[in-house]
């Protein structure tokens, strides 16, 4: 089911991230996340899904999250929610929608934001929906729960979801369990699960992922006209980032748990400034283009109870310098364009030299880091 009809607890006390300004609560913005982390702690170490993502959601838009399988996507939204489970505790930073930080709110509270404010689409469509219930109730419930109608209005409304969302002889449809859906069907049914209750913002985990190119241009044709006619911000997280160049306004790109870089879509795909995304694009193939074979990013994701010190990217980056082994700034390096790397504007070695001394560096760092607008 979605995670509008969910009851799980999440953790309310958290406290500000060091170093990180609160949000604005800007009214061009729906959502704002500040120095969010959220930590795994295992028998073998403490794994840093989140550590320190930053970003905005403006109303009525739609950001793009990608990046490597592992590299704290789903974790972001699941944090957003306070779906976190243990082992797993969000232990810093602010997520702030309507003057509120979503982190502070009691379970009651929480529980009313999800479904009514945000609404989640998870990856998998058979996991999701519970087998032993049909399509509709399901709606149908999610529907009850947040808008307090009669289980007849609410049946209704189900219906009227599924013909939203495309599917023909919704009536009927409605009846049926999600087994005897296609793949395709379920995951109409799991939006219009998510839409039933009219959210704000809808996070879409990886809503095309298994589904056929005909389908997939089906479904994000579909979350368009509904992006457009309820007026609702999208999180759009995928590691397709043909999806991407179709859906979103804004890319935020992640690796290993850290906000790599940002911007405006033109400008990522256009003019990419961090190592890592410029690696993400040169590994698309492209009609008309021929070579060999695809480039790709060497090397592997690494290991989130061991990470290197200072950039994370670093063992596998082309234009690895001796600073690298210093956390290189967050700058912002055109305007609005924003990425974590010492490489300059213009893909040059920093100013202060390939090798300085630590603690140059780390002024250096500190120095160039802006706190994104």
């Amino acid at each position: 089911m979605t995670a509008g009809a969910g009851t799980r607890r999440g953790r309310a006390g958290v406290r500000t991230a060091r170093g990180v300004p609160p949000a604005s609560g800007d009214g061009a913005n729906l959502l704002e996340l500040r120095g969010l982390r959220t930590h795994f702690f295992t028998r073998d170490g403490t794994v840093k899904a989140v550590d320190g993502v930053t970003f905005e959601i403006g109303n009525g838009e739609t950001i793009g999250v990608v990046g490597e399988s592992g590299c704290g996507k789903s974790i972001t939204a699941m944090s957003i929610m306070r779906l976190i489970e243990r082992p797993g505790q969000i232990v810093a930073g602010n997520v702030v929608m309507h003057g509120r930080d979503l982190l502070k709110l009691s379970d009651e509270q929480m529980r009313d934001v999800r479904g009514n404010q945000i609404s989640m689409i998870f990856q998998e469509p058979m996991t999701s929906l519970n087998p032993v219930y049909t399509c509709g109730d399901q709606i149908a419930e999610a529907v009850q729960l947040h808008e307090g109608v009669s289980r007849r209005q609410a049946w209704s409304r189900a219906v009227e979801m599924l013909q939203q969302v495309g599917i023909p002889d919704a009536k009927r449809r409605a009846g049926e369990f999600p087994h005897q859906m296609s793949g395709g069907m379920r995951q109409r049914v799991m939006i219009a699960m998510a839409l039933s209750t009219n959210p704000e913002l809808l996070i879409a985990d990886e809503p095309t992922t298994a589904l056929d190119v005909t389908i997939q241009a089906q479904i994000l044709e579909l979350m368009k006209a509904l992006r457009e006619r309820n007026k609702m911000a999208i999180m759009l997280i995928t590691h397709d980032l043909g999806v991407v160049a179709e859906m979103a306004d804004q890319v935020v790109v992640m690796y290993a748990g850290k906000v790599v870089e940002r911007s405006d879509v033109t400008t990522v795909f256009e003019r990419p400034h961090h190592p890592y995304t410029e690696g993400l694009l040169r590994s698309i193939p492209r009609l008309g283009e021929r070579r060999a074979r695809l480039e790709v990013i060497r090397g592997v994701v690494p290991n989130p109870l061991n990470l290197p010190t200072g950039c994370l990217f670093k063992r596998r980056c082309p234009y690895r310098m001796p600073i690298c082994d210093t956390a290189p700034p967050f700058q912002e390096v055109r305007p609005g364009q924003y990425s974590r790397c010492w490489l300059t504007p213009e893909h040059e070695p920093p100013t202060v030299g390939l090798s300085p001394a630590p603690e140059v560096a780390e002024e250096e760092a500190e120095r160039l880091t802006v706190a994104p607008r």
